[in-house]
């Protein structure tokens, strides 16, 4: 059977007319004919009714102009994929990620994208996870890294990273246990970004107590400053404070019983999912977190 029998059989199927099929790929009836009969007896059955003026598929026919269609369409997927593979991917695209992840993993993604993509300019977005996905829906990003994201058909979603959050701060204003409860937080003075403060009281048990917040912030960075000169704390995954950690400025404690977790989701529309710029930027997404974070949440 040979992918130029199914399109043929997919004309008569359409027209309902061996003539008008035969006119319309142009060639000769008794050609198509053929063709359609070879099909016949290579499956044993009647794939058309023959009427006095046209023809009509049996319900074998019908049966199989499904398959075929789904053959077709995997063709030309294929075709189009491997077209793909031999060109520059180019043009521009909108990238999101959240305040507590650009600076870790974005001078990682930015740097490889400019060796590999030299034809694809990105516009980076930083911003709150829910706003990001929101941007998502209405067509303003191409992609984003999205934290703990509930699932929408719009969108093609690839799991990334999964980071238990700790209790962060100076050395000398911190609390001594080796690791605390999230309701033992309640007691602590905390500035926390939006994100993080939703993760923290999610993964409360029982009644929720109020945490002695001091403040929201937005900003990762202004969360840093006001760690390093006040008597505050903040709650993240170590991968935020890093270099602070292992320098010595900052300390983490972990939470448990049970953990908050970060769950890092790489996510794009479903329309452009398959974009040859779209893939190879996923791919340069997912291999900068393995190198640039995964070692740091499972220290």
């Amino acid at each position: 059977m040979e992918l130029k029998s199914i399109r043929f059989f997919m004309t008569v199927a359409t027209c309902g007319n061996i003539t008008r099929a035969a006119e319309q790929l142009g060639i000769v009836q008794p050609a198509l004919t053929r063709h359609i009969k070879q099909l016949e007896d290579e499956f044993g059955v009647r794939m058309f009714s023959r009427l006095p003026r046209g023809v009509q598929l049996t319900t074998a026919g019908r049966e199989f102009l499904e398959y075929s269609r789904r053959i077709v369409d995997e063709v030309e997927r294929a075709r189009h994929e491997l077209t793909a593979l031999g060109k520059q991917p180019r043009g521009l695209i909108a990238m999101g990620s959240t305040t507590t992840l650009a600076r870790v993993l974005m001078p990682a993604v930015l740097g490889q994208s400019m060796l590999e993509l030299p034809e694809v300019s990105l516009r980076v977005v930083e911003a709150r996870s829910a706003r990001l996905h929101e941007q998502l829906l209405t067509g303003a990003l191409d992609i984003a890294i999205l934290t703990n994201p509930v699932g929408s058909h719009q969108l093609s979603m690839q799991p990334l990273l999964s980071e238990p959050l700790c209790l962060v701060g100076r050395p000398e204003v911190m609390p001594r246990p080796k690791s605390l409860t999230v309701s033992d937080l309640s007691a602590l003075p905390l500035v926390i970004t939006p994100g993080m403060l939703t993760l923290v009281t999610g993964a409360q048990k029982g009644p929720r107590r109020r945490f002695n917040l001091l403040a929201e912030v937005e900003s990762i960075e202004t969360i840093r400053s006001l760690l390093s000169t006040g008597a505050v704390m903040t709650v993240v995954p170590q991968s935020a404070f890093w270099e602070d950690l292992q320098a010595g400025r900052l300390t983490a404690i972990p939470l448990r019983s049970p953990i908050p977790e970060r769950m890092l989701v790489l996510a794009s529309r479903t329309d452009n999912a398959d974009l040859a710029a779209i893939r190879h930027l996923s791919r340069i997404v997912r291999q900068s977190v393995q190198q640039a974070m995964v070692p740091h949440a499972m220290a």
